[in-house]
């Protein structure tokens, strides 16, 4: 039996990180395809290209923001400053996600939602990068650690049950138009940023430890792509992710064009 219990507060809200994170993640990968077409009146095409450019930029930024908050040195410890960092700019972009600014031009659209998409996806990769790399520094109890990892999983599952049941059916009780959408968007913002601040105190970093010499960059990437396990690992994980993101993105279109039922969504 562990000898080392974190408190249940300590657990209940960093938990709460991914219910914030997926909170978004789910409205945008599920709903912000439809907002696009059926709101800004965007082609689907263009509309199916907005996550792909925000999705693409995130494969990146992951890796790198990983290695920057390994070798940050900072009084505070090189996870949880990057928490107040982010979590301003990942709300805020959020928000102005579901706001129709009324671009004449296709094109100018396009790179608008695009640019946003990428916004979000950097500023959430320096918030959720340093709250996942938290949780080993936590605590070294094996029992302590799968418990946390608990508390994340259902924080995140309510996160997309909130969001499914409570964010396109606010907006269409608002009237469905572009300003429904917008208040329904800040909303939901105002919600995700409530996590951070609180996560910030309660959390602490038990490993301060940046002795290992720093790799350059083409070496840290020949060294990771060397590893069989990790490009296993990764395929794998890109295809899962694919399988599940298809459907998610396609799923309001094929309740309103396909069944005929949007309501039943």
């Amino acid at each position: 039996m562990s000898t080392n219990r974190l408190p249940l507060q300590l657990k209940l809200i960093y938990g709460l990180g991914d219910h914030s994170i997926n909170v978004a993640l789910v409205a945008l990968t599920m709903i912000l395809p439809f907002y696009l077409t059926e709101v800004v009146g965007m082609r689907f095409a263009l509309a199916g290209f907005v996550p792909l450019v925000g999705r693409g930029v995130d494969a990146f930024t992951d890796v790198w923001m990983g290695r920057l908050s390994d070798r940050t040195a900072w009084k505070a410890g090189r996870r949880r400053p990057f928490l107040l960092i982010g979590m301003l700019p990942f709300v805020l972009a959020f928000a102005a996600s579901w706001v129709d600014p009324q671009i004449p031009t296709p094109g100018l659209e396009f790179a608008y939602y695009a640019g946003i998409y990428a916004l979000f996806s950097i500023s959430m990769t320096v918030v959720a990068i340093p709250y996942q790399a938290l949780l080993p520094e936590l605590t070294e109890d094996y029992q302590e650690r799968s418990s946390l990892a608990t508390f994340r999983s259902i924080s995140s599952i309510l996160g997309t049950l909130l969001t499914l049941l409570c964010f396109k059916p606010m907006a269409d009780a608002l009237g469905g138009d572009a300003s429904a959408w917008a208040i329904s968007g800040g909303v939901l913002a105002a919600w995700i940023f409530l996590p951070w601040i609180p996560i910030y105190w309660v959390t602490y970093e038990r490993n301060q430890s940046t002795d290992a010499p720093p790799l350059e960059a083409r070496e840290y990437f020949r060294l990771l792509f060397e590893n069989k396990s990790f490009r296993s690992l990764m395929g794998l994980f890109a295809l899962g992710r694919i399988a599940i993101d298809l459907p998610m993105a396609l799923f309001l279109h094929y309740f309103t064009y396909v069944i005929g039922r949007p309501g039943d969504f």
